[in-house]
């Protein structure tokens, strides 16, 4: 896990973010989550890259699970780069995304693309996510906020 924060920013718009790796073999699974706290609340942004298999799942749950006990209100699940699920572990994750809501706040997931759309309907999970195109679409108006280049690396 490495963490990356940006100390130079106002202390309302500080940006932390962390990257974990999910699973070791190949392919692997890895996940960036960015805070940003706003006045309406703390916002993670999840990023998901590679596989998710059954480790990689069980370690994002937990993770999700982790950022509902820290306070976050709003969480987005970024699939943009997220190649793969295994459908029977789709479940899992919708069912910790669901208890998320039930226990912190709201969630959406973006950029599924139509083959994991598929998976997630095959699984069943698909009827329970709110799902939208761009995490960055959905982030744009709190990151007018910031200063230009405030984005946590």
């Amino acid at each position: 896990m490495s963490v990356a924060v940006r100390m130079d920013a106002p202390a309302p718009h500080r940006t932390v973010a962390l990257n974990l790796e999910l699973s070791h073999h190949d392919p692997g699974a890895s996940a960036r989550v960015e805070f940003h706290d706003r006045p309406e609340g703390r916002i993670a942004l999840v990023s998901l890259r590679g596989s998710l298999d059954a480790m990689a799942v069980g370690r994002l749950t937990s993770a999700l699970d982790d950022l509902a006990a820290r306070g976050v209100t709003q969480l987005l699940i970024d699939c943009a780069a997220l190649g793969h699920i295994d459908y029977r572990h789709a479940p899992v994750l919708v069912a910790a995304l669901t208890r998320f809501e039930a226990h912190a706040g709201s969630f959406v997931i973006c950029g599924l693309s139509p083959y994991l759309r598929d998976l997630f309907r095959l699984a069943g999970g698909e009827p329970r996510l709110r799902c939208w195109p761009s995490a960055h679409e959905l982030l744009a108006p709190a990151r007018e906020l910031e200063s230009p280049g405030e984005r946590a690396s």
